[in-house]
C-alpha cells in the first residue's frame, strides 16, 4: 500500500513538473516581448552597476560607454540617464546633455532633481530661458509624494529645498531674459518683475539664503525699487558679511541715493574686502570713487564728519597682517565690522 502511495506521489509530482513546464513554454510563445524585455533589462542593469562604478572612479569616458550602452538595452534606466547627462556637463558637452537628460524624464517625468539639472543647462549654458522657464515650473508644480518616518527618512524637507531652487533659477533665467531684451525697454521690466516675483516665492522655502537675497536686491536694484534693494542687500550682507559684490553694489544703491556717508562706509568696505582676498586689481577704480564719494560729503558742507569719523578700512588695517601676500585677520570680529547697520533707516523711508 505504502508503495502504491509513493508511486501515485510520484506520477502526480511528475504531471505537475510537466504542466509548468508546459506553462513556462506556452508563456514563452504568447508573452515573449515581456520575457525580452525582462532580459534586456538584466543586462541593462548590470551595464549600469558597471558605469556607477566607472563614474565613481572619475573614469568619465568609460562610464559614458557603460551608461550608453545599457540605455540601449533598458531606456527607461532614468538615473543612469541623468548621470550621463552629468558627464557630458563635465565634458562641456551641453546638447548632448540636454538630451540625456530629456531621455530619462521620457520615463520619468517626476525625477526633479534631473529636471532641475535640465533647467539650469538650457539657462546658463544654452540660454534657451523660455524652455528652462518651462522646466522651473514643472517642479514648482509637482506634487511628489512625500514620506516621513522619523529618525530614519524624511523626504519633506528636500522636496522643499528643491521648489525653492527652483524659483530662484527662474528668477535668474527671468533676469537674463531681461538683459538679452535690453536695458530699460518694456518686455525687459516685465521679465524683470516677473524675476521679482520668483526670487519672493523662493524665500518662503529658502530661509536665510544669501544667494537668493543678493539677486532678489540686485533685481530691485535694476526695477529702481530703491528701497527693496536696500533692505535685500543688507539682509544679504548681514548673511554673509564677507560678501564683497553685496557690499559693492549696496554701495552704488546708496551713492544713486545720494546717502553718500553710507555709501563711503560701504565702499571702504569693498576695498578691504578686495585687500583681505588677495584681489587688489579694482582698489584703485574704488579709491577713485572713494574720494569722488568724499568731495560730495565736503560740498554738502559735512567736513567735520570726514575728520571726526572712524575709517572703516584703517580700523580693519589696525587688526591685520600680511601672510604670503595675502591679509590675515587676527583677533577680532570681522564680520561685526562688516554687518549692515543701515536697516532701520531704509524701513522708516
Amino acid at each position: 500500500m505504502d508503495f502504491i502511495i509513493k508511486l501515485l506521489k510520484l506520477k502526480v509530482t511528475k504531471v505537475f513538473l510537466c504542466i509548468l513546464m508546459i506553462t513556462f513554454i506556452a508563456s514563452l510563445y504568447f508573452y515573449r516581448d515581456f520575457y525580452f524585455r525582462q532580459y534586456h533589462k538584466c543586462i541593462g542593469f548590470y551595464y549600469v552597476n558597471k558605469g556607477d562604478k566607472a563614474y565613481r572612479q572619475k573614469e568619465y569616458q568609460k562610464a559614458i560607454d557603460m551608461y550608453k550602452t545599457a540605455l540601449r538595452h533598458y531606456p527607461g534606466h532614468s538615473r543612469a540617464g541623468c548621470n550621463l547627462g552629468n558627464i557630458y556637463v563635465s565634458f562641456e558637452n551641453y546638447y548632448e546633455a540636454v538630451n540625456a537628460y530629456e531621455q530619462a524624464l521620457r520615463y520619468s517625468p517626476n525625477f526633479m532633481i534631473c529636471r532641475m539639472d535640465l533647467g539650469i543647462i538650457l539657462s546658463e549654458k544654452l540660454a534657451d530661458y523660455d524652455k528652462a522657464i518651462q522646466e522651473y515650473g514643472r517642479v514648482v508644480n509637482s506634487n511628489p509624494f512625500t514620506v516621513n518616518i522619523p529618525f530614519i527618512f524624511n523626504n519633506k524637507e528636500v522636496t522643499k529645498v528643491n521648489k525653492g531652487l527652483a524659483y530662484y533659477n527662474m528668477g535668474l533665467a527671468y533676469r537674463g531674459k531681461a538683459v538679452y531684451m535690453g536695458d530699460k525697454t518694456q518686455t525687459a521690466v516685465k521679465y524683470l518683475k516677473k524675476a521679482e516675483e520668483a526670487y519672493t516665492n523662493a524665500e518662503k522655502y529658502l530661509k536665510d539664503d544669501y544667494d537668493n537675497t543678493y539677486n532678489h536686491a540686485l533685481t530691485n536694484h535694476l526695477l529702481g525699487d530703491y528701497k527693496k534693494a536696500a533692505l535685500e542687500y543688507c539682509d544679504a550682507i548681514n548673511i554673509n558679511p564677507k560678501s564683497f559684490e553685496a557690499h559693492y553694489n549696496f554701495a552704488l544703491l546708496l551713492r544713486s541715493m545720494n546717502f553718500n556717508k553710507e555709501a563711503l562706509n560701504e565702499f571702504e568696505k569693498s576695498a578691504m574686502l578686495l585687500d583681505y582676498n588677495g584681489k587688489d586689481n579694482k582698489n584703485k577704480y574704488i579709491f577713485g570713487i572713494i574720494a569722488e564719494i568724499k568731495r560730495r560729503i565736503i560740498n554738502e558742507g559735512d567736513y567735520d564728519y570726514l575728520i571726526n569719523r572712524t575709517d572703516v578700512a584703517s580700523l580693519a588695517k589696525d587688526e591685520i597682517s600680511y601672510s604670503k601676500g595675502k591679509v590675515v585677520p587676527k583677533d577680532f570680529d570681522m564680520d561685526k565690522l562688516l554687518k549692515c547697520t543701515y536697516k532701520k533707516q531704509f524701513e522708516e523711508i
